[in-house]
């Protein structure tokens, strides 16, 4: 089985069209799967869309009552879905604003089941990329991926901090055995959730592959929620916390 993570914040024409989407791929490919949407609090009518989707799709809506911000976001749904998976499973996570294609997914659960336990989805491997990327908002991106392997180097990866990524079920309820409520300890800064996930991955041991997509940030239809230099302080707590430790 096949879980698929959305947070979702303000999220309400995205995510139909990310649903049918998945489930196109999916059935194509043959592939059992269930959508989990964490709602952070949203404003417009993600929950009521969210809902009606669950009637045409194998949907389950958990929700904040208030905007707590992606790190929180993060942490309870992956807090729900460690506790629902099995070893077998797969979990995918991704940005619920459509810049994610669910297309790319097989390809990574392919190479999953190869022996991995973590895939990213990377911009930078061959037959990856980006479309409607600023240039500095590109330039942003690539630093912070070199800034982050110099300190957390994975051989063959280069995308620290995005968040599409396929994991074994096994390596999460491993992460949730090891550091219990410390395996997202940066869920006040936001958008650093996501090297911290891939960091902690790295020093439990995990096998971390990666595997092409396109980043489709023109097809984008709300605003970035992203607050960069909350997350570029976040990254530096990253480094300050966990460089050099072992799990």
């Amino acid at each position: 089985m096949i879980y698929v993570f959305l947070p979702a914040y303000n999220e309400e024409i995205a995510l139909p069209r990310l649903l049918k989407k998945f489930d196109d791929v999916l059935k194509k490919h043959a592939l059992a799967y269930r959508i989990v949407i964490q709602d952070d609090g949203s404003s417009d009518r993600t929950v009521a869309v969210a809902e009606e989707l669950g009637r045409q799709y194998p949907v389950t809506v958990l929700r904040h009552e208030v905007n707590k911000g992606l790190g929180e976001t993060m942490r309870d749904g992956f807090g729900y879905l460690i506790k629902t998976i099995a070893d077998e499973d797969m979990v995918v996570t991704l940005d619920c604003d459509d810049t994610h294609e669910p297309k790319f997914v097989p390809a990574a659960v392919e190479k999953l089941n190869s022996g991995y336990d973590v895939i990213c989805l990377s911009r930078f491997c061959p037959g990856g990329g980006s479309e409607g990327l600023s240039a500095s908002k590109t330039f942003l991106s690539q630093g912070a991926g070199f800034f982050l392997k110099f300190f957390f180097p994975i051989r063959g990866v280069r995308e620290y901090s995005c968040n599409f990524r396929v994991f074994r079920g096994a390596i999460l309820k491993k992460a949730d055995r090891v550091f219990g409520k410390g395996f997202i300890q940066m869920a006040h800064l936001g958008f650093a959730v996501a090297p911290e996930i891939l960091v902690k991955m790295r020093m439990l041991g995990a096998k971390i592959a990666e595997a092409p997509f396109v980043l489709r940030y023109d097809q984008k239809p709300t605003a970035s929620k992203n607050v960069p230099m909350r997350t570029i302080k976040g990254y530096f707590a990253i480094v300050w916390k966990y460089w050099g430790r072992k799990a």
